[in-house]
């Protein structure tokens, strides 16, 4: 049988993430507020728009609107009909 002494159990200093910052984690945040309020204010519009002031099919850009921040911002300048008539 072979035998094996215990080590002693040490109490380790807990990690540091150097690479993350509060200044690198508050722009994450502020990054992901913005996103939030983009994909709030795109599905709030695709819902209040009739079939005919959406180019294309909503489901899509409903699909879209969920992919920021690319989906919103594509959203409002090629998913919406504009009134050139006014």
């Amino acid at each position: 049988m072979i035998e094996t002494t215990p080590t002693p159990a040490t109490t380790k200093a807990p990690k540091r993430w150097p690479g993350f910052s509060a200044k690198k984690n508050s722009g994450a945040f502020v990054r992901g507020i913005i996103n939030l309020a983009l994909v709030t204010v795109a599905v709030r519009d695709i819902r209040r728009r009739h079939d005919d002031e959406i180019k294309g099919k909503r489901k899509f850009w409903m699909f879209a609107a969920f992919a920021p921040p690319i989906g919103p911002i594509a959203y409002f300048l090629f998913g919406r009909k504009r009134d050139t008539a006014a």
